[in-house]
């Protein structure tokens, strides 16, 4: 078993809440196995000290932020959460303006009066995990008996448990399976809807290195931000209010200013988005070879064009930020994942384990007889259906995501559809048939500039024509490219000219008087969006399934089941994969060796900043009073014989979900936040490398230093529980 594991925490600890069968074929795994390893590294906690549903444990200060988006820890009696600057980054950007930009200036409430409310944000704590595998697979039975599973079987069965269990309970109740449908659980959350800002540093040092040095060691980012969350007058989740007040947590997380050293024992737990881990090597070919390419040089493509106009205007960069950072955090992640999956020959060590698996199934009558097909089947699915899925691909990263104009259009294009469906003669502003449309677009146009987004469109238009037949176009397009002999930017140039799409004020004034569904595909933008249609694209994936007579994705199911009941059968251990639920992760901090001849320390030092210095680039700026601060050496209580450590490595297993994690050491306090993983990690969301993998970490005490020295926060410290 690896020494980092990826592990479910939830139902895992459960000897104190659970009945005697209740989540025990998780518990007694967890005893036997995780736990006295976990020991031997060096936790000096109990498992009912870290989950418990009867009395304060860890798990009680871990929030999901926004529904798993990120995950946060609470630091003080007053409802204080801290979590990563980066996944404050949308909230950050969205109360920033040209006059108060908080994203170049940094953010800081003394006072609880000047937080900032955040419309939509949550923040939700687990309070109980129930298993249910055996109704749940009972309702799945019944479910396939009647032919009434369909397509969204799982939903179903999920939304039926949902309903029983969630009528009786304050909780929102949610199921979720693991092992794609051999075990399911019900979580019951309590969120949090009146969230404040309370701090954040300027980007400049919550996103110091920015792009260049994303998902890379070492770095030297002060990527934490503050969050208060507040309740009615009796703690409960209530809109907000100028009359709620900061809760009262069931468990504050102890920070600690002792440091770390490598062989520290370091635990991450938090809510990890998805992981794949139990992905045939088909699937895995298929992300390397078919998909992975198409993301990374379309959104490099985006990029490209966004960030020239971002440097020449700064009102541009304003606009343009939060949409940047989300698209070079993925196209970096899907290069360095290629990269990743070909140098550890990720398909070689998938194939390896399914000439087991054929082994496995072969030396028993009833498993050839479930399970004989299964691999044949998978081979020949992914081959038939390669070409569709290349062709879906382009058209989710060239046509419907990267122009905000080209958005307007597609929703256009919807209303049309509803509009022949429904018998809809007209619309106009003011109709609820309209509204949709005008509130996104009103949504969407706060950060929109004309000239990237025109530029962007052309060029992924271009990519588009290029890699897609044209029998996918539909019928305007074709047309409009025909009638401009090919020469995309200059039918880019006509359709921006002439269509309704290009500003909410063009829009509503456009929709000022009654529009058919003819007159709405009459504006070229319209009808370009309507012509490139997703069904067209699901049909031909269909049509490869059907001639093929393999569901490639049915088959994965059948893989997965299969690796799970073969590992189960030789006795070993094994973890779900990520669902945003509530995850452990144990390991220790130290060094990395990532390739030949290079050998990486596990902490970085406030010398970084200096040494990486550029005035002229805008990812490694230094303002003023950072650069005193670090040249004055007045580290005070926060630094260690006479350094500042920044950033640190872990050897725990995470992926997006746990940004902003605690990284607690042996005692469950806090000694840094996870943000990120090296270079080398990418592949983490198939295949965890058992020693190239890291978690890239702040150090709390840099949070600290940063808090009492250069915000002049002390306030908020005064707020938290310090322990050596």
């Amino acid at each position: 078993m690896k020494k980092a594991i990826f592990y479910l925490l939830a139902c895992v600890l459960l000897p104190v809440a659970a009945s005697a069968d209740e989540g025990m074929w998780l518990v007694s795994t967890f005893r036997d196995v995780i736990y006295p390893q976990m020991k031997k590294e060096g936790l000096k906690l109990k498992p009912g000290e870290i989950y418990n549903e009867e009395s304060p444990a860890l798990c009680n200060a871990i929030v999901a932020v926004d529904g798993g988006m990120g995950t946060g820890s609470v630091i003080s009696d007053k409802g204080l959460v801290i979590t990563n600057h980066h996944v404050a980054y949308g909230d950050i950007h969205s109360l920033s303006t040209p006059a108060k930009n908080y994203l170049e200036e940094g953010f800081w409430a003394l006072e609880q009066k000047d937080e900032l409310p955040l419309k939509g944000k949550t923040v939700t704590f687990l309070r109980q995990v129930r298993d249910v595998t055996d109704e749940a697979q009972a309702i799945r039975d019944s479910l396939e008996k009647a032919n009434s599973l369909g397509i969204f079987g799982t939903r179903k069965v999920y939304g039926i448990l949902e309903r029983k269990y969630g009528g009786d309970t304050p909780f929102e109740v949610e199921c979720a399976s693991m092992w794609k449908g051999k075990k399911y659980l019900l979580f019951y959350y309590e969120t949090y809807k009146d969230v404040r800002l309370v701090g954040a540093p300027p980007v400049i040092i919550g996103a110091f290195g920015g792009e260049q040095d994303n998902w890379g060691w070492p770095q030297h980012k002060g990527d934490f931000a503050l969050y208060r969350v507040y309740g009615d007058a009796k703690g409960r989740p209530a809109a907000y209010s100028e009359n709620n007040v900061p809760i009262t947590p069931r468990k504050v997380l102890n920070v600690s200013t002792s440091g770390i050293h490598d062989g520290d024992y370091a635990m991450v737990i938090g809510f990890p988005g998805r992981t794949n881990r139990y992905m045939s090597s088909q699937a895995v070919r298929e992300k390397e070879h078919v998909t992975n390419p198409v993301v990374i040089k379309a959104r490099r493509d985006r990029l490209d064009i966004m960030l020239r106009h971002m440097e020449a205007d700064p009102d541009v960069r304003l606009m343009y930020s939060d949409k940047y950072f989300n698209i070079s955090n993925y196209a970096d992640y899907a290069k360095w994942e290629n990269i990743c999956l070909r140098r550890y020959d990720v398909i070689g060590i998938r194939a390896a384990e399914e000439a087991r698996l054929a082994a496995w199934i072969d030396a028993d009558p009833a498993r050839r007889a479930e399970y004989g097909d299964l691999l044949a089947n998978l081979k020949k699915g992914y081959e038939a259906r390669a070409e569709a899925v290349r062709e879906k691909c382009y058209y989710q990263e060239t046509w419907i995501r990267p122009s905000d104009v080209m958005m307007t259009a597609n929703r256009l294009g919807t209303l049309v559809d509803r509009m022949q469906r429904d018998g809809i003669a007209s619309v106009q502003d003011g109709d609820k048939n309209f509204a949709g449309v005008k509130s996104n677009t009103r949504r969407m146009m706060k950060d929109f500039d004309l000239a990237t987004d025109k530029e962007v469109l052309t060029r992924m238009m271009e990519s588009f024509i290029d890699n897609v037949p044209r029998e996918m176009w539909g019928e305007q397009l074709p047309q409009l490219y025909d009638r401009f002999k090919g020469n995309v930017p200059a039918l880019v140039d006509y359709a921006f000219e002439n269509t309704c799409c290009t500003s909410y004020e063009k829009l509503c004034a456009w929709f000022a008087q009654p529009r058919t569904a003819e007159e709405i595909l009459s504006d070229p933008m319209a009808a370009m969006a309507n012509s490139v249609s997703s069904r067209r694209f699901a049909e031909k994936l269909k049509q490869a399934e059907e001639t093929s007579g393999i569901d490639a994705d049915k088959e994965e199911l059948r893989y997965t089941h299969a690796i799970y009941e073969m590992r189960e059968s030789e006795g070993t251990p094994q973890y779900p994969d990520a669902n945003s639920t509530m995850r452990l992760t144990y390991g220790t901090v130290g060094p990395v060796s990532p390739k030949d001849a290079v050998h990486y320390d596990s902490r970085s030092t406030i010398d970084g900043y200096l040494e990486k210095y550029n005035p002229d680039d805008y990812e490694f700026r230094v303002d003023d009073r950072m650069s005193s601060l670090i040249r004055s050496k007045d580290w005070g209580r926060w630094g260690e014989n006479g350094r500042l450590y920044v950033n640190f490595l872990t050897n725990n297993d995470i992926t997006g979900g746990n940004s902003g994690s605690p990284v607690l050491n042996a005692r469950g306090d806090v000694i840094g936040l996870a943000f990120d993983g090296n270079r080398e990690s990418m592949s983490g969301d198939i295949y965890f490398h058992p020693t190239n993998f890291k978690t890239v970490c702040v150090d709390i005490r840099f949070v600290l230093w940063i808090m009492d020295k250069y915000a002049g926060a002390g306030k908020l410290i005064d707020e938290m529980r310090l322990v050596k």
